[in-house]
């Protein structure tokens, strides 16, 4: 990895958790997924952190789409652990995507590693692994479909929830919606169609009940 890229936004304080029974604690609900942080090592406990989106499917079910090549899937496969890690920093998902976090970074937990100073996290182990083909506008993908059973919920003071991007998807159209009468209506509805893709692709029942008044209400005013 290119020393350029090995950025952190400084090594973030220990704190204490509660532990928790399930995901509830962390108002995660069967169906939505959810952009965390994952957590794996190798047979050396060498830390690895990568941006990943985790489906709840029960209270103590999750589902993660891995992409074939990336050491995430490598160590999953390896040891059939890892951790679902919580937060809010914009800077940790920047920079565990561009490049390495540091081994300051990480913290033990009993046998596992989760990310030092995280809001949350919690424990899963490997329950099956599916191997499958991905054919969607960029191509064809290979994917490992892991299904893993969550274990010790560890919850901080300061978590306030875990990323969703449904929402944001409808706080976006709100806001493209409100600049219509300025926009080129092509390039509007374009923009609002891509975010009504995620709010069904990622959100709740709410999020895609906002998304349908929006595209109603914008269609009735650029019509």
């Amino acid at each position: 990895m290119s020393a350029a890229l090995k950025k952190n936004p400084g090594k973030p304080p220990e704190v204490e958790y509660t532990h928790f029974k399930d995901l509830q604690a962390l108002k995660m609900e069967r169906g939505r997924l959810y952009e965390t942080i994952v957590v794996t090592w190798d047979g050396s406990m060498v830390g690895n952190a990568a941006p990943i989106g985790v489906l709840c499917t029960g209270d103590d079910t999750v589902t993660l789409y891995l992409y074939q090549g990336t050491r995430t899937v490598e160590n999953v496969l390896d040891n059939g652990r890892f951790t679902v890690n919580v937060t809010l920093d914009p800077l940790i998902f920047t920079d565990s995507t561009l490049g390495d976090l540091d081994e300051d970074m990480f913290s033990h937990y009993r046998d596992f590693l989760h990310l030092r100073g995280a809001d949350a996290f919690f424990t899963a182990e490997v329950v099956s692994v599916k191997k499958l083909v991905k054919r969607d506008r960029f191509g064809d993908s290979e994917l490992h479909v892991v299904k893993a059973r969550a274990g010790d919920v560890m919850r901080a003071e300061s978590f306030r929830m875990v990323l969703n991007r449904g929402i944001y998807a409808v706080i976006e159209s709100l806001i493209a919606y409100t600049r219509a009468e300025f926009s080129d209506p092509l390039v509007l509805r374009e923009r609002i169609a891509e975010m009504n893709r995620v709010a069904r692709k990622v959100g709740g029942p709410r999020e895609k009940e906002a998304m349908r008044r929006i595209i109603q209400a914008l269609e009735s005013k650029i019509s």
